[in-house]
């Protein structure tokens, strides 16, 4: 059900890019501003209170913790050489090429956010379920933007409809495929870690969006409102799912 529920949030932006139309810049900065408020919420209410709680028979330093959250933050630094931000709605135009780079980014980003999600039977907890339920609707709201701002640029570009469904696809597959290899490699045993490193990406992400400035260094009424509605979301998540 989680593969299904992970394709979910690609296919939605599919149908809002050939349905809705939805794929202007203006929009796409709005539902980031959106997600980037949701996710900041859950990783400062949840997922990184959670990290800190002490579990039988493992001991993670904060330090570590630290490290590996910093680590996190660096590696999106780097998968944004690539990816040229699209992760926080930087679409560009790409006329007559192919963004192999970019396509090549955020799949890398994809999958290593997924690795936190895979789990063995035998290491999982209440707290890590309820860990693994609040990053499964994080990774999801965060890859719809992703995909619309993804599949407009493709066809901006000139790609023919398939071939950019193609990239598409490719992309929506990158989080099934690192949550299965977590889960049936043994990494999930490290879930902490990737955990930690998945909050370090998140925070990079998130703060990006929040902070960045208009040309004119105001922030504009309606992406006040968007990051308002996420965290009020994102509290309300937290609050009734205690």
């Amino acid at each position: 059900m989680d593969y299904l529920v992970l394709l979910s949030s690609i296919a939605l932006g599919a149908g809002t890019v050939f349905g809705l139309r939805l794929n202007d810049p203006r929009q796409i900065k709005l539902m980031n501003a959106f997600t980037g408020a949701y996710l900041l919420t859950l990783v400062m209410l949840h997922l990184l209170p959670d990290l800190y709680e002490p579990e039988p028979g493992l001991v993670l330093k904060p330090l570590v913790i630290g490290g590996f959250i910093l680590f996190g933050f660096s590696l999106q630094i780097a998968m944004d050489t690539f990816s040229k931000g699209i992760e926080h709605g930087h679409a560009h135009e790409i006329h007559g090429r192919m963004a192999y780079g970019i396509l090549g980014g955020l799949c890398i980003h994809a999958f290593v956010e997924a690795l936190a999600l895979g789990q063995s039977p035998e290491h999982q907890t209440v707290m890590d379920r309820a860990q693994h339920h609040f990053l499964l609707v994080s990774v999801v709201v965060h890859n719809y933007p992703i995909s619309i701002a993804l599949l407009g640029m493709l066809l901006q570009s000139g790609m023919k409809k398939s071939s950019a469904l193609w990239c598409l696809a490719l992309f929506a597959a990158m989080a099934p495929i690192g949550m299965f290899t977590s889960g049936f490699t043994g990494l999930a045993v490290y879930s902490r870690y990737l955990m930690a490193i998945v909050i370090g990406i998140f925070m990079h992400i998130s703060t990006t969006i929040l902070f960045e400035s208009e040309d004119d260094h105001r922030f504009p009424l309606g992406k006040l409102a968007a990051v308002l509605i996420g965290l009020a979301l994102g509290i309300a998540s937290v609050v009734f799912e205690s």
